[in-house]
């Protein structure tokens, strides 16, 4: 799965991909860029980017655009992978986009059309309706290759398959126990009813009436979610979940900003039915693991109670990404523009993850569960050691051994021959919650603290998720956003600084000499 792909910039991940032969790919937002940035917003900090909105025309010239790249054309054409997936903002049109935009219909079928998602599948028809792009694919290993993928009927998960039956004969036609070698990919469209940002002080606050979904579409995912039979549940949505990194949504988008909504995505995934799920997001233009280590709240005073894992893949940066330009525009790349937007990129996101708490980010030791092949916080297979992020191109990638009951995510960059950038193994007991994960400092004692809606947690849930590396501290995350932002402002605005002084000299070494 991959995210965040200018279909104007050099595409150079397509061949790896097609070398590792997948069977399926997955879209988690920002396929093509059909907003237009015209510049930035300098009366705010930090400054804030001005798009022109995509047009039906504009949207469906650049998907065009996109399929006819030749490393893209090549993946299509020699692995039976099937394309699936959903939008973010740039695809969907409109730079960080909600449900206001005015083409968010049109904008939803020419993704699918895009993806050439069938026109009698559930997920088509509830886009054509305007309900946004969601819904659930379903996987089969125990088939042969290239006859994976189940159809709606077939696996039996989605509920709208159901609208029309009694309860009775929705409890008969409800799938059977848990499939062996069946994965469910769940993908969430968070643009298209989304509750807008609000603005000026208010942008700073968690919006507890923020929605992500809408309840159509949340009604949907927590019926059909519960139904699911298979090994691992996928689920896939354009935003970061776990993630807390700065208070302003107009700056930074992210689900702790609407904190009751965040929470109702936890409870529907961490159902009992729900076996092995895994998050899977876009949009930051890196790759990052996160685990978050989640309890029922009624059973949290219980000593003996467990905790249950529930882990984020953040693959963001097919085409652009903060160790190359984190900036989309052609004009940043193509241009002597590219060399400063390079070093501010690349120099900011790398103090960023120095000095900014994140105790949600998977930390590996280089102990590995030797006996099991298995490095469940990461560096596994030779890859990065310590914090488990990646500022390079990147694309994501699930490995399932249903022999052994394990899944490998790896983030994988533009050379083939070289190790995963990141590498992470778990089994499905693990992801389940029932047999432990290792490197939780989470505990009973710990949750009380975390209660602060420091990090967007909503505690009135059925689960509370708490950061497994620890409580994130008020102080350290103070100073550490006013380090960035100072840093930033120094970037930003050192170099005009320096030219306006340069000017003053000379013109003060005119005058003097004038008067001599």
């Amino acid at each position: 799965f991959g995210s965040c792909n200018n279909q104007n910039l050099t595409n150079p991940l397509w061949n790896v991909i097609s070398e590792r032969n997948p069977a399926a790919f997955v879209w988690a937002g920002d396929a093509i860029y059909a907003d237009i940035n015209v510049g930035y917003d300098w009366t705010q900090f930090p400054p804030k980017a001005k798009h022109q909105s995509a047009t039906p025309q504009s949207l469906y010239h650049n998907y065009e655009k996109q399929k006819s790249n030749p490393s893209y054309l090549d993946f299509l054409s020699t692995t039976n992978a099937t394309v699936l997936g959903t939008i973010d903002d740039h695809d969907f049109g409109m730079n960080n986009a909600d449900g206001t935009f005015v083409f968010k219909r049109e904008s939803n079928l020419a993704f699918l059309e895009f993806v050439e998602e069938p026109k009698d599948s559930l997920i088509y028809k509830r886009a054509l309706k305007g309900n946004g792009v969601y819904g659930v694919k379903v996987f089969d290993f125990s088939r042969s290759e290239g006859s994976y993928l189940l159809s709606d009927e077939e696996a039996g998960i989605d509920s709208d398959l159901f609208d029309h039956q009694s309860d009775g004969d929705k409890d008969k036609s409800s799938p059977g126990g848990q499939q062996s070698k069946r994965v469910a990919i769940f993908v969430l469209d968070c643009r298209s009813n989304r509750t807008p940002w609000s603005e000026g002080i208010k942008g700073w606050m968690p919006n507890y009436d923020g929605d992500f979904l809408g309840e159509r579409q949340w009604e949907w995912f927590e019926n059909s979610i519960k139904r699911s039979n298979a090994a691992v549940n996928i689920i896939v949505n354009g935003l970061q979940v776990h993630a807390y990194r700065f208070p302003n949504s107009n700056s930074v988008e992210l689900w702790s900003h609407f904190p009751a909504s965040r929470q109702r995505l936890y409870d529907a995934i961490l159902n009992d039915n729900v076996k092995a799920p895994i998050i899977a997001s876009g949009d930051v233009h890196m790759a990052q693991f996160m685990r978050k280590d989640c309890i029922r709240k009624e059973t949290s005073g219980n000593a003996d109670s467990t905790f249950r894992p529930l882990i984020e893949f953040t693959s963001s940066g097919m085409t652009h990404s903060w160790a190359t330009n984190f900036a989309s525009s052609e004009k940043f790349h193509k241009t002597w523009r590219y060399y400063p937007m390079h070093i501010i990129s690349k120099s900011l996101m790398t103090l960023v993850h120095m000095v900014f708490p994140m105790p949600e980010l998977m930390v590996s030791n280089g102990k590995c569960d030797n006996m099991n092949n298995r490095c469940v916080n990461g560096g596994a297979e030779n890859a990065k050691d310590g914090r488990q992020f990646s500022l390079e191109q990147n694309f994501g990638e699930f490995e399932f051994d249903f022999e052994q009951g394990v899944v490998t995510m790896r983030a994988i960059g533009k050379d083939s021959n070289a190790p995963p950038m990141l590498s992470a193994t778990f089994s499905f007991d693990q992801l389940s919650g029932k047999t432990a994960m290792p490197g939780s400092v989470a505990n009973n004692e710990k949750i009380t603290k975390n209660l602060p809606l420091l990090d967007g947690n909503k505690v009135d849930g059925e689960y509370i998720c708490v950061n497994y590396k620890d409580v994130p501290s008020l102080v350290h995350i103070t100073f550490a956003s006013i380090g960035i932002s100072s840093f930033l402002a120094v970037l930003l605005l050192g170099p005009q600084f320096l030219l306006v002084a340069i000017f003053l000299k000379k013109i003060i070494g005119r005058k003097q000499k004038a008067s001599k």
